[in-house]
């Protein structure tokens, strides 16, 4: 059954906030900044401007001023390695953002400051132009502390050594011809035995113009069907990328047999796996492939003795 549209899209901007960055305080050269919230959901319609705010608090005992700009978002491989550099048509949102400064203006980059323990709500608006990609829009709002004699400067640098700095991921949403095409194509749970986590992994590819969620569950229950071990969750899986990934029973026991399911859902394509797992210790396993091994030379030691004495009868 389908999650409301309403929880989808509070997870969604719970997991994106989690590809990025985490939301503690980041410190650098006396500045201590937090930024509410980490991620937020914008709507994009073609030719409509419309302002939204996020909150910048100074916890430090100093006063410093910041710079705010933009960043695209995009991943690299299947392992979802952020890639906060590339250009694509899905991060083009970067470019409709202005950030409103302290005469009231909307301009791109603006530097404003923040007092020691101070909390500030920050205004930006997003213009969406005429005949924009389709599909989702991704980007990173960024606020980083500045020196006094960088205030102004276009060529900032953007290095965690010097600069405090905390991130807004923003996932635009809304009008347009939007696709949403899932497709589940690796899918695996451990089978027969293992010497220690039961594990299982999957491979989600999106072949559509728009961000959605895959939920998937792994449960572990005994022979007699009892459950031991269950776990829920959701991943996002961005426009055309695929996505890889693994879930897993980290406390098992050292000795055991289970039934163990794994399903994976995305969109409308749903796929499900079951197994039986023993659980065993290396030590035990060598035991048991030694006690094999010595059962199996034993039986053809014995067999080739029945071989010598039913030639020697018949010579």
């Amino acid at each position: 059954m389908k999650q409301p549209k309403t929880i989808l899209k509070i997870l969604i901007l719970l997991l994106f906030s989690l590809i990025i960055f985490r939301p503690s305080p980041v410190k650098a050269a006396g500045a201590v900044m937090k930024i509410s919230p980490v991620a937020t959901e914008v709507y994009i319609k073609a030719g409509k401007a419309q302002n939204y705010q996020f909150t910048l608090e100074n916890t430090g005992d100093e006063d410093f001023s910041f710079k705010l700009y933009t960043g695209p978002y995009n991943v690299t491989n299947e392992n979802y390695d952020a890639d906060l550099s590339s250009e694509t048509s899905y991060n083009q949102i970067q470019r409709w953002i202005t950030f409103q400064d302290d005469s009231g203006s909307f301009v791109r980059e603006p530097t404003l400051s923040l007092k020691a323990g101070e909390k500030r709500n920050i205004i930006y608006r997003v213009s969406v132009p005429e005949g924009f990609p389709e599909g989702g829009q991704y980007c990173v709002i960024y606020a980083e502390s500045v020196s006094d004699g960088d205030s102004g400067n276009d060529n900032l640098s953007v290095g965690l050594d010097s600069h405090s700095r905390v991130s807004l991921i923003i996932l635009g949403h809304g009008h347009g011809n939007t696709e949403n095409i899932a497709e589940i194509t690796d899918f695996s749970l451990t089978k027969f035995f293992t010497m220690g986590n039961i594990e299982a992994d999957t491979k989600v590819k999106n072949s559509g113009n728009t961000d959605f969620l895959t939920s998937y569950q792994l449960e572990v229950k005994t022979l007699f069907g009892k459950t031991i071990y269950s776990y829920k969750d959701n991943f996002a899986v961005l426009p055309e990328t695929e996505r890889k990934f693994k879930t897993s029973w980290g406390d098992t026991p050292l000795f055991g047999i289970y039934r163990v399911k794994f399903s994976v859902e995305a969109l409308d394509v749903t796929r499900e796996g079951t197994s039986i797992v023993m659980i065993m210790p290396a030590f035990m396993i060598i035991i048991v492939l030694f006690l094999l091994t010595s059962i199996i030379v034993w039986t053809i030691m014995l067999i080739r003795k029945r071989k010598e004495r039913s030639s020697r009868l018949v010579v």
